[in-house]
């Protein structure tokens, strides 16, 4: 008898454990998808709904995009949008000349909070956008989570690598201020390789770690098979999704993705990144 009722009472224990405590998967994408403005001629609109299309079949939850400059290209992707990420960042603060960061973030989840941070320094042709960091919170179904969209200086000459530094440390400092018991995920263009001596710094300072990719695919960028924009040297990896430390959830999977057209066209210079997470859901925190 005393055997039935402790074998009961450790049943219903591991069902109430369980049920308290669920995991939920969370797909991110992240592409720099080099829409440049309309003065440069880069066949934005030609290319945009092919870029727009491939996300609304790629069953992400969350995109961040980088290089969304073009006006006309912007509400496009918008419009194409619609129906599966009806929410997503504004334009945020403008330079000089009127270009905003080009950073974008879409989710299929309401988005219940937005904030831009500014770089304060950049260089050449990057100056003449506004370079930062967006910050969302979003309420997905598991609970609320943070993602920061940015995309570093570009460029590997001296000048170029201090700014770069420079902006890892206001990034830092922005993601910092969120509380290390949430669930954040960092998404962008950061111009550093993984073998490069900032990507330790970007680590440290972000509390992040290389993921490690379930593919061949190993570059994002860099690749002579385009004609939008001209390179020298091997394809590189500088496109990363990561996950501040935290024990909410973990990157299960990251994998690259390489967009072509039927004709073997690329739709941008850079490869598009993919993460699945896995997050802890507590009943408690969850939302009608």
């Amino acid at each position: 008898m005393k055997f039935r009722i402790l074998l009961f009472f450790f049943v219903f224990f591991f069902l109430t454990l369980k049920a308290s405590t669920q995991v939920d998967a969370l797909k991110v994408v992240n592409w720099n998808v080099f829409l440049r403005p309309g003065i440069l001629r880069d066949g934005q609109m030609n290319r945009v709904s092919h870029i727009a299309d491939y996300i609304m079949g790629c069953g992400a939850d969350i995109i961040v995009l980088q290089e969304v400059f073009h006006k006309r290209a912007r509400k496009r992707i918008i419009q194409k949008l619609e129906g599966r990420f009806n929410y997503f960042t504004s334009q945020g603060p403008k330079s000089f000349f009127g270009v905003g960061s080009g950073v974008m973030i879409f989710s299929r989840h309401p988005m219940i909070e937005e904030k831009f941070v500014s770089y304060s320094k950049s260089r050449g042709a990057d100056a003449c956008a506004k370079k930062g960091v967006i910050l969302v919170k979003i309420r997905s179904p598991q609970k609320e989570i943070y993602v920061a969209g940015t995309h570093l200086q570009a460029g590997n000459y001296p000048a170029a690598k201090r700014v770069r530094k420079s902006q890892i440390s206001e990034l830092a400092n922005a993601v910092n201020a969120i509380s290390d018991s949430s669930f954040l995920i960092l998404a962008g263009d950061f111009n550093i390789t993984p073998n490069d001596k900032l990507f330790a710094y970007l680590s440290g300072c972000l509390k992040v770690k290389l993921p490690e990719l379930s593919t061949p695919l190993y570059a994002t960028a860099n690749f002579s098979d385009q004609d939008l924009f001209p390179v020298e040297g091997k394809p590189v990896w500088i496109d990363y999704i990561f996950l501040k430390e935290t024990q909410q959830g973990e990157q299960k999977k990251t994998w690259i993705a390489d967009i072509r057209s039927t004709k073997n066209e690329r739709f941008s210079d850079h490869n598009m990144v993919c993460s699945v997470f896995e997050i802890n859901k507590n009943i408690k925190e969850s939302y009608d």
